[in-house]
């Protein structure tokens, strides 16, 4: 486990006497392993002084993240028709909050979440799965059962055993949400008011980014953790280069009509990645000189294949491989992107022609879901 956020011991603001200067990994790590510990101890305690059978432990801190001031949180497990409430304790000095819930709730959770059976033509489970069920559910499944009589364990296992089809279900979701964010930049573009603006497309990339992390198997449900999460699962050089790492940290630009739609394309690149499991590497400039994809589209994956969709408006169905095709086509000539798809296709095992790659270019371009420069356009 390493730091997060930690540069050196003599950070500039610590230096500065306006913030304490960061931990060390060890330090950090110690820090980390006494509130699990402690978590244990107090659910132990818990179920010695109440009798309580099942007890979890879960949040950041369970997940491998948080930080030296984050708290307990703990999950007492009922039977039918004991109560379901929340309180804030304190034990050892240390704030607890503890969250009471009936196993036939979670077990519920457990069972609508552990095969993704969205489609296009009926979304009711991406829209039940909200941020707040995934969440409880993806504590559940990253937590430490304390006690037990067995329930829980069967639960967890069942839930492990789901993982890929929970994964996209969390990855629907996350697209979801930046799809919302994304008619919140369109709101507010209307509106003339691009600060706005901006600040919503950076939250629709937060969005995206916790899919893509997502489908690299780094799960936790919290854009807070971001950045740690990016540090620990692509590490400095990011999953294509440091390019695509340095644009996350900082999505801002001196005009925020550049940062805006660099954003919504950086977003829509990450979702791409993201649904399909094919890696690129995205063309993440304000201004490419070719190719640009159309930013009133983003990408909402179903199990049943994939929907590009306006924010008001239907969406174009497309293969796995079609977007594919419409995320590299961005910032590219015609037929580099081709060349570029087709290199990509091949390497999973794919041979496409390339008059076909070309032909379903084409046809994006003909439902404007990508728009070439002229000089793309010329040469088509």
């Amino acid at each position: 486990m390493t730091a997060t956020g930690t540069n050196d011991a003599e950070h500039t603001f610590a230096a500065a006497g306006r913030l304490d200067a960061p931990l060390s990994a060890e330090q950090f790590a110690e820090k980390l392993d006494a509130i699990r510990g402690r978590g244990t101890r107090m659910a132990r305690h818990m179920a010695a002084e109440q009798g309580f059978r099942r007890i979890y432990t879960g949040g950041a801190p369970l997940a491998g993240l948080g930080s030296p001031c984050s708290d307990i949180d703990l999950f007492v497990v009922l039977d039918e028709g004991e109560g379901d409430t929340e309180e804030q304790l304190f034990f050892e000095g240390q704030r607890v909050d503890v969250e009471y819930l009936k196993l036939r709730d979670l077990e519920s959770l457990i069972d609508r979440f552990t095969s993704f059976t969205a489609t296009s033509s009926d979304a009711e489970q991406i829209g039940f799965a909200s941020r707040s069920r995934l969440d409880r559910v993806t504590r559940f499944l990253l937590s430490e059962i304390v006690v037990d009589d067995g329930e829980l364990d069967r639960l967890h296992r069942k839930l492990t055993a789901a993982g890929s089809e929970f994964r996209k279900l969390l990855i629907s979701r996350h697209a979801q949400d930046a799809q919302n964010a994304a008619e919140d930049v369109s709101g507010a573009v209307l509106n003339g008011d691009l600060q706005s603006a901006e600040y919503q497309s950076r939250e629709m990339v937060y969005f995206a980014a916790e899919a893509y992390l997502c489908a690299a198997g780094d799960l936790y449900v919290n854009t807070k953790w971001l950045w740690a999460k990016w540090a620990r699962t692509f590490g400095d050089g990011g999953p294509q280069d440091a390019e695509l790492s340095a644009v996350i940290r900082d999505l801002g630009l001196p005009d925020p009509a550049d940062a805006v739609a660099r954003n919504i394309w950086l977003a829509q690149d990450l979702l791409a990645m993201a649904a399909t499991g094919y890696r690129y590497a995205p063309v993440t400039g304000p201004r490419p000189a070719h190719t640009r994809r159309n930013p009133r589209y983003t990408l909402l994956p179903f199990s049943d294949g994939f929907v590009v969709t306006q924010q008001v408006g239907a969406g174009v169905e497309l293969s796995r491989e079609g977007v594919l095709l419409w995320g590299v086509a961005h910032g590219r000539p015609r037929a580099d992107a081709a060349t570029t798809a087709r290199k990509i296709m091949s390497e999973q095992g794919l041979d496409v022609g390339e008059d076909d790659v070309l032909a379903y270019y084409d046809s994006l371009v003909a439902r404007e879901l990508i728009v070439p420069s002229r000089a793309d356009a010329d040469d088509s």
